[in-house]
């Protein structure tokens, strides 16, 4: 069922899949997403909403690798309808393709950065960068950089059947099937995958996100207890090399321009980058989103914003996980506040958080080692580790 809401005489109403076409147009500056050409070519699951069904003005379209917004943003009747549809439909989660908690969002022109606010009143808006990678060569024998005690498998039906048993549950998590394609069987015919084997548990995965044309995307997760041992560069090149002895001429990659190791992974595969865009990222629930803000601040060394984010999340929500105290003491610290640090350290040790190595081995927590309340909170956080 399509959804359709108004403001005065005009509304945003959904395309039928066969009517994609009609905003095309409008999308041009969208080069680089091959979800959204999955989507018009029924690969992977999509949806476009427009402002006119016969001639959009203005579109917004959900794939599979984010949603982006195009045409016309200067029309008022047609913002106030783009925001009453968000708040109504999208931030509530009703409408949604692969996630109904965040919004990754890219626009075009830029100018629509500026509206943002006015679509978006009630949150802050968080630009990241990212880039876009396109591999036609593989440049990495991954045959000879496979560790001893690992395997190479691809991914075939008996896995995915037996997901508890080759799985972890953070990836199962990272790869969400279901909500990328429309069937298994979708996914096993038209995309590639492969993951690395240690005692018969997955620990890198290398999968499609989408495919149209010739060209497919992939991403990559590996178990941070078997990183920095070329795995994940390793199953990349294996499931690139699948893909082109697939038919597929052009293998997409794309990555927080933050995140080194991604993009350096990509390059050492034989990934070239493109180019580079922006996006913006939201969490629907408020106070999470807060929390968002505070660890990327936290990320660039802005630790009086994560500071200043976090009081906002323990003011609004006394019930929160257990890492947010321990961030917010990381950045407590790094402020030379020993006092808030310790408060809440002990805030995470009662809530729960039992990662004590992780928390000896912040350089943060240097000036609380002679402090009385470092060993008790410490001791604490063993028992939690033990009993988990």
């Amino acid at each position: 069922m399509g959804w359709k809401i108004t403001f005065n005489k005009m509304s945003f109403n959904e395309l039928k899949s066969k009517e994609f076409d009609r905003a095309i147009s409008l999308f041009q500056g969208f080069d680089y997403s091959l979800s959204l050409r999955a989507a018009i070519e029924g690969n992977n699951p999509g949806r476009i909403f427009v402002d006119n069904i016969d001639s959009p003005r203005t579109a917004f379209a959900l794939t599979v690798e984010g949603y982006l917004l195009a045409g016309d943003y200067e029309e008022p009747g047609i913002l106030e309808a783009l925001r009453l549809f968000w708040k109504e439909k999208i931030f509530t989660g009703e409408v949604f393709v692969n996630g109904d908690e965040s919004l990754s969002l890219a626009v075009y022109p830029e100018a629509w950065e500026n509206k943002l606010p006015i679509l978006i009143p009630t949150h802050e808006v968080e630009k990241l960068s990212r880039y876009h990678y396109l591999c036609q060569e593989v440049k990495l024998d991954w045959r000879k950089n496979l560790p001893e005690g690992y395997t190479l498998r691809r991914v075939d039906r008996e896995m995915l059947a037996n997901s508890e048993s080759f799985f972890s549950k953070p990836l199962q998590d990272w790869n969400p099937i279901r909500d990328m394609w429309f069937t298994e069987d979708d996914y096993l015919i038209k995309g590639i995958s492969y993951c690395i084997l240690h005692e018969n548990r997955a620990v890198a995965w290398c999968s499609p996100d989408c495919v149209a044309g010739d060209q497919i995307d992939v991403g990559i997760y590996t178990d941070p207890a078997h990183r920095k041992r070329g795995l994940a560069a390793a199953v990349v090149a294996a499931t690139v090399e699948g893909c082109f002895q697939h038919g597929y001429r052009k293998v997409g990659w794309h990555c927080n321009a933050e995140n080194i190791a991604s993009w350096k992974t990509a390059e050492k595969v034989g990934f070239e980058r493109n180019r580079e865009y922006a996006y913006y990222y939201l969490i629907y629930d408020l106070i999470d989103h807060l929390a968002e803000l505070g660890w990327l601040s936290y990320k660039r060394g802005e630790y009086s914003k994560t500071a200043a984010y976090y009081e906002q999340v323990f003011s609004q929500r006394k019930e929160n996980p257990d890492y947010y105290y321990h961030l917010a003491a990381l950045a407590w610290a790094h402020l030379g506040n020993p006092d808030q640090a310790l408060r809440y350290l002990q805030e995470a040790a009662d809530r729960g958080w039992g990662h004590v190595e992780h928390t000896k081995e912040q350089e943060a927590f240097r000036g609380l080692l002679d402090t009385p309340q470092w060993a008790a909170i410490l001791k604490c956080m063993e028992e939690n580790s033990r009993k988990t």
